[in-house]
């Protein structure tokens, strides 16, 4: 039976190797079976289990039907007698396309991990973790390039460490070109270390105001009031002032009344007294820190400034409650037979 296979496998016409050419084509009709059926293993799995085990069998399902039909191909031409040169560009170009398949597979396993740890981090009180599953991420990923990078040259014969030894005379020049990124990148660390600010606070830098989306390698993603997206490198962020919003326990209102010149010494006392006691009676106004005084004669106006601290971080909540306080203002004057001045000239003429 051995005999009569190997008869078939090296059977010729005309100096056609029928048998390989069959035993190629078996061998790839082989391959496309495998990945059926791995696809229909993976796909019942993927059903079967939610979570990480599904995001898993997702991510994996291309790359392992690219890598079973590359090994079918490889193996298929490899039967047949190729010239040396000819085998040799085979092997580089196979090499090269399963290498970077390889890579492929493993980039995928990491965002299906990086998936679920970013869905277990947000069952967790901490923001710590969301700010280092992205960075771990990038980083994994580099190191998986990289390493195929030097496992491609080791198997093509390159040398590697001579390579490495080249580096490292050309690495002055090197880190000179891409000191910026460096720089970019020690940033990173020293804003993970010393968390002036964290994933989801609302910080202000360089003018620019906004929520924290992302912070990368090298620069973070804010996304602004007006629902862009800014990319800030973080060697700017570290050299400058960074004004954390989140931080601080309530926000501070400031603003100024102007009522008409008409308005006698008595009302405007009855006015500060009822601004005050207004101010001490809202829940959500810290009472230890209101300051309601008669500042100063504007030019068309009796000001009044107002500086007190309302007990919410959170930015449209800041608002509604400055609208709240703005409308009892508003009563308080009127309903002391008060205007509020505007902007006016008055002109006498002199016979």
């Amino acid at each position: 039976m051995f005999q009569s296979l190997t008869g078939i496998y090296d059977f010729s016409a005309g100096g056609v190797p029928v048998g390989k050419i069959g035993v190629s084509l078996l061998l790839l009709l082989a391959a496309v079976l495998i990945r059926r059926l791995l696809t229909g293993v993976l796909r019942r799995k993927g059903d079967k289990h939610d979570g990480f085990l599904s995001t898993l069998s997702r991510d994996l399902k291309r790359p392992l039907r690219i890598m079973i039909m590359l090994l079918g191909l490889l193996v298929a031409i490899r039967i047949h007698s190729l010239p040396a040169d000819v085998a040799l560009w085979v092997n580089r170009i196979f090499l090269f396309l399963i290498t970077v398949d390889v890579l492929w597979l493993l980039m995928r396993t990491i965002d299906a991990v990086g998936e679920r740890m970013a869905e277990v981090a947000e069952g967790t009180e901490s923001r710590m973790d969301d700010q280092l599953i992205p960075i771990l991420s990038k980083l994994a990923k580099f190191i998986v390039v990289l390493m195929g990078v030097i496992f491609y040259m080791q198997s093509n014969g390159y040398p590697v460490s001579g390579v490495l030894a080249g580096m490292g005379i050309g690495g002055l020049a090197m880190a000179l070109a891409a000191q910026d990124s460096i720089s970019g990148i020690f940033a990173s660390i020293v804003i993970f270390l010393d968390k002036p600010f964290m994933v989801d606070d609302f910080i202000e830098v360089n003018g620019i105001s906004g929520t924290v989306e992302e912070i990368g390698i090298r620069s973070t993603r804010i996304r602004t009031v007006d629902k862009t997206l800014v990319t800030i490198p973080n060697k700017e962020i570290m050299d400058s002032n960074i004004n954390n919003f989140s931080k601080r326990p309530m926000r501070r209102v400031a603003t100024t009344i102007g009522v008409t010149y008409d308005t006698t010494p008595d009302a405007m006392e009855s006015l500060l007294a009822g601004l005050r006691k207004m101010l001490a009676e809202y829940d959500k106004v810290w009472d230890d820190a209101v300051y309601v005084n008669f500042t100063a004669f504007g030019d068309s106006s009796l000001d009044v400034d107002m500086r007190y601290f309302v007990m919410t971080t959170d930015y449209n909540e800041w608002l509604h409650l400055r609208e709240d306080i703005n409308l009892k203002i508003m009563r308080i004057v009127y309903g002391l037979e008060l205007d509020f001045a505007f902007p006016s000239t008055t002109v006498y003429l002199q016979k």
